[in-house]
């Protein structure tokens, strides 16, 4: 789970939510590349992070668009936080017993503009949160920054600013994250998208 690295935080907000991640891709202490974020737009209101093995985040994504695009043809809905949440965690629950080696966040607006924040392991055992979710080879330093700094009902440029420093702190403890991160803020209005430098190093 930590041959590539990464780093990955989730937080909600007041009818707001932010996920953020490093640039960093590595082969173990070798650098690769820095840009390269770890979540991915399902739709105008809903993004999914995952951290892991490359090969397996590629096959979940492929899995899942599939598996979106059925469910859209047959409901003739888009998909909404919950329902992701629920194909996701059936697929990775289907191959227990070889698993897909990735940590996975769904993130997202409901209906009602509320904070939507659902990580699974690597099972697909969900927990549902309207505070933060943590994931990558950084979660612990994350976890307790987060801790720290979070609070309930944030506006988006507090909950920018709360999101970028706990990643940026929590990255430079880790030498397998960090170069960089990308930050979106997700609100009913649109998204917003900030691209923070860090040290490289």
């Amino acid at each position: 789970m930590d041959h590539y690295g990464g780093g990955v935080v989730v937080m909600g907000g007041k009818n707001c939510v932010a996920i953020a991640s490093d640039l960093r891709f590595g082969n173990e202490q070798f650098t690769n590349s820095r840009n390269t974020p770890r979540f991915f737009k399902i739709n105008k209101n809903l993004y999914i992070a995952l951290t892991g093995l490359l090969g397996d985040i590629s096959t979940v994504m492929h899995e899942l668009e599939h598996r979106i695009s059925i469910y859209s043809i047959k409901e003739g809905l888009s998909v909404k936080p919950f329902v992701l949440s629920n194909i996701l965690s059936n697929l990775l629950y289907q191959q227990r017993f070889s698993p897909f080696l990735v940590e996975s966040i769904v993130c997202g607006l409901d209906q009602k503009h509320q904070p939507f924040i659902s990580c699974m392991d690597v099972l697909g055992a969900k927990a549902f949160l309207s505070s933060f979710a943590v994931g990558g080879t950084c979660s612990e330093s994350l976890y307790g920054l987060c801790e720290t700094f979070w609070k309930p009902n944030l506006e988006p440029l507090e909950l920018f600013e709360v999101i970028s420093h706990c990643l940026i702190m929590g990255t430079n403890r880790d030498c397998l994250s960090g170069w960089g991160c990308m930050v979106k803020i997700i609100m009913p209005e649109g998204v917003v998208t900030k691209i923070i430098k860090t040290k490289i190093d």
